[in-house]
């Protein structure tokens, strides 16, 4: 790790590719939260050569700022995972608690507080999350009638994972302090630093959203203890245009991803019907939908299925193994 780096017990981990304009603010937002200036930044930069010279001049002007940041250029092949594993080993080893950010968030007050907080106050805890706010405050929570739950795509309940390997984000639900969770979006979340002792983010995965490496790797943390949201941790996910599939890419993806995680965490039969009958239920609601993008999204379906059924993505050409 750099020598130059001050001890800190909290660090944050940005992994960025060709956004120096989103993470600009999200470096404004970092820097507004309650002692920023002991709380470390480590910036690690998959972008191409133009947007890394921006990106690393940003970097400077927050340091000229007061705020503890640190730019890492990762010379490999970009990859939100191996970033994040790039970037934990660039901590020191007095770091307790490592937050998770994207490139595209603004934060709330008392972000870093509220999750470093339960982590503090409940010692067997593992990770906590915060609750990602859309950018549009009237974009309703979608609703969950009975076709989502007969086909296991969605439950009124909140960071779930389901027999078939569909999630349910986190959402506030009364005043409560903590709610449990069995998973967390790396968009917000925080670990202790020896959760990377034992689980790292696996680099098999890249490419753009969405990965569903988040999922991979909480899900397996959550086996060894539990995991939180904390309500009071709040931040805006502004969902940066750059670096997006279109709609027919993106739901190729996510069914692929998602047979991928299945099969590597949960792969007992009834796990393995489970996500199949998901599917079923995807492509009844895709062909009943009216949404203008509905024939992409089918199209994406079925290349998804194809892809999986021949193995053709370079996720499932291997057995999987543990990251």
């Amino acid at each position: 790790m750099p020598e130059d780096l001050a001890p800190a017990s909290e660090a944050v981990v940005i992994c960025t590719r060709n956004r120096p304009d989103a993470l600009r603010e999200t470096l404004q937002s970092v820097a507004s939260q309650s002692a920023a200036a002991r709380r470390l930044v480590i910036v690690v930069d998959g972008s191409d050569c133009g947007d890394a010279e921006r990106t690393t001049e940003i970097v400077q002007n927050w340091r000229g700022e007061g705020l503890p940041v640190r730019y890492h250029r990762y010379s490999g092949t970009p990859a939100g995972t191996r970033q994040r594993n790039a970037g934990v080993d660039q901590l020191p080893d007095s770091v307790e608690v490592i937050h998770f950010l994207d490139d595209d968030v603004m934060l709330r007050s008392r972000y870093f507080a509220a999750l470093r907080g339960a982590l503090q106050r409940i010692p067997r805890l593992l990770g906590a999350g915060g609750i990602i706010l859309k950018s549009d405050p009237a974009s309703p929570r979608p609703r969950v009638h009975w076709g989502h739950r007969l086909f296991l795509l969605r439950v009124d309940q909140p960071s779930r994972v389901l027999p078939s390997g569909q999630t349910t984000p986190a959402w506030a639900i009364g005043t409560e302090d903590l709610q449990p969770a069995e998973w967390l979006s790396t968009c917000a979340s925080s670990y202790r630093a020896s959760v990377f002792d034992t689980h790292r983010f696996d680099p098999a995965v890249e490419g753009p959203s969405p990965r569903l490496e988040d999922l991979d790797f909480s899900a397996r943390v959550a086996e060894d203890g539990p995991l939180a949201v904390v309500p009071d941790a709040q931040c805006v996910h502004r969902v940066s245009p750059h670096n997006r599939r279109g709609t027919a890419a993106t739901t190729r993806e996510r069914l692929v991803r998602r047979y991928w995680f299945v099969r590597k965490n949960m792969d007992r039969l009834e796990n393995r019907l489970a996500f199949w009958w998901s599917v079923v239920g995807q492509l009844v609601a895709l062909v009943a939908s009216s949404h203008p993008d509905r024939s992409a999204a089918l199209r994406g379906h079925l290349q998804g299925l194809r892809q999986v059924w021949t193995r053709a993505h370079p996720l499932l050409h291997e057995e999987p193994t543990e990251a």
